[in-house]
């Protein structure tokens, strides 16, 4: 266990990256809830996991409690949200293959897809109550490191499913991009802006699980192999990057060119917020004016299904 000032100085760092996610999160929460533009099927899978990433932040929040009930509660929600919204990240990676490859709409998956980012993450959450597992791990309270079925847990419940889901996003967006490619190489046509942007940010989304939770999976290995000696730094190191998460999620799935003109137009209406419309106005029309020089040459040539807001 560590001491009070390395306790101190984890919660201080949690808190402090946390913030940063928090308003990330709550700008796509916002942007949701506020424009009905915005209430598309994409852009509510990319809700459902802003709602996620919110809890765990929340959880993050309560420090290191000592072992009782708050201890396993924050336990039992970190590991719940957290597994929540890398499953949502990886229903968005199928919708997307969905929509590109398969050339068909998920929205009526969208049942299927609250029971498995939503539900299936309860088994996960309380299997570990039942075994008493959670306990204070050093940073914060989560599923024990001690325990031969906490180990179990650890595995199975949470870094299986992570790296499951890194490696199957990765796959689909790798059949993405190259559906993509094809199609305009088959068209003999020059692939729209938008398409190339799509491209360059289907090469981050999986890269954000990674580095979100490189560290936390060094970390859980080294306690595997040595659960008596802890190392602080290693702590560090995962309360930093996966206190990003959100913030990261809202940057590559969030910060899209339909949700800033969404903002656009509401603060055209408050004079104060002039310089920030401009900014973002330019931007966008930037975007636009390529697509429509890029577009207008071939204007019957045969696209992929749009996954809305995600395109």
């Amino acid at each position: 266990m560590f001491t009070g000032s390395q306790h101190d100085a984890l919660m201080a760092i949690s808190v402090t990256f946390s913030l940063f996610s928090f308003f990330g999160v709550l700008l796509i929460i916002v942007s949701y809830l506020t424009f009905p533009k915005l209430r598309t099927f994409s852009f509510g899978l990319v809700f459902y996991m802003s709602c996620a990433d919110l809890g765990a932040l929340f959880s993050y929040l309560l420090g290191s409690p000592d072992e009782g009930g708050l201890c396993r509660f924050q336990g039992l929600i970190q590991q719940y949200f957290e597994l929540s919204s890398i499953i949502w990240s990886a229903t968005i990676a199928f919708t997307l293959y969905r929509a590109v490859v398969k050339l068909q709409d998920s929205a009526s998956l969208l049942k299927k897809y609250l029971a498995l980012g939503y539900g299936v993450p309860v088994i996960c959450a309380f299997l570990p109550l039942f075994t008493s597992s959670y306990v204070n791990t050093g940073g914060w309270c989560w599923i024990s490191n001690t325990q031969t079925v906490g180990q179990v847990w650890r595995w199975l419940l949470f870094y299986g499913p992570l790296w499951s889901c890194v490696g199957y996003n990765a796959y689909c967006y790798y059949l993405t991009e190259k559906a993509m490619k094809n199609m305009f190489a088959n068209q003999g046509a020059e692939m729209p802006s938008k398409y190339k942007a799509l491209i360059k940010r289907l090469k981050l989304y999986p890269l954000i699980l990674v580095i979100c939770w490189f560290w936390a999976t060094v970390n859980r290995l080294q306690n595997a192999f040595n659960p008596d000696h802890e190392i602080f730094w290693l702590y560090v190191m995962q309360s930093i990057f996966r206190s990003l998460q959100g913030l990261l999620n809202c940057v590559a799935y969030g910060l899209q060119p339909n949700v800033r003109k969404c903002w656009v137009e509401w603060l055209s209406n408050r004079p104060r917020t002039s310089w920030l419309v401009d900014k973002l106005r330019v931007d966008d029309d930037v975007e636009v004016d390529k697509e429509e020089g890029e577009e207008s040459g071939d204007g019957d040539s045969k696209k992929p299904v749009e996954a809305d807001t995600m395109l």
